[in-house]
């Protein structure tokens, strides 16, 4: 995770640093992670024998390292990388994924600098653990659904506060005893900042 967090902070300087003129469409890049995650996460394993383990109170945090073209009244379509670690009693689970999300921005209640949105998106990727050996390296499938707002900091730099809920799937275990599992829901509250060419 070490090296993901510079990366994010890396972004965040080159962001940050960077003004210049931009118009109200174009491309960008962005950052955002998690400030907390709440509610009951879990992931259940059903095995080849019919039994089952479940790994509960999974917390996990997260950064995604985003590009994409805002039009049509703040409206962004964007691809991401997500670094996400879940961590359990057992042990740990990270999934990097790639995907695309769409923003919708409420215009109708949207002014210059405050934008709000209704954001979804799907990616998928591969999930590893050194300590949970079912999960020992699986495909990864992840849905998300968010809302929140963008608040237009000056003409080049866009700060963002929302809630993201994210579904994620594994399937294809090499654990041969492993039949199927279920998804881990995780609830997020996320900032982000991002760059407007």
């Amino acid at each position: 995770m070490k090296n993901y967090k510079l990366l994010q902070a890396v972004t965040l300087i080159a962001l940050l640093s960077t003004l210049s003129y931009a118009n109200s469409n174009g491309f960008y890049i962005g950052t955002d992670t998690t400030i907390t995650d709440f509610g009951e996460q879990s992931l259940k394993v059903t095995n080849s024998d019919k039994s089952t383990k479940t790994y509960k109170d999974i917390d996990s945090s997260h950064c995604n390292i985003k590009m994409g073209y805002q039009h049509f009244h703040g409206n962004r379509l964007e691809l991401y990388y997500r670094h996400n670690e879940l961590d359990t009693k057992e042990g740990d689970i990270v999934t990097e994924t790639v995907g695309i999300n769409y923003e919708w921005v409420f215009s109708s209640i949207s002014s210059e600098t405050i934008k709000p949105y209704l954001l979804i998106g799907f990616g998928g990727g591969e999930a590893t653990s050194s300590k949970i050996k079912s999960i020992d390296k699986a495909e990864a499938g992840e849905g998300s659904f968010g809302i929140g707002i963008h608040y237009q900091y000056n003409e080049n730099i866009d700060l963002q506060l929302g809630y993201t809920a994210i579904s994620t799937g594994f399937d294809n275990f090499d654990d041969k005893d492993v039949d199927e599992t279920s998804t881990i829901d995780q609830d997020k509250i996320i900032v982000g900042i991002s760059y407007k060419f």
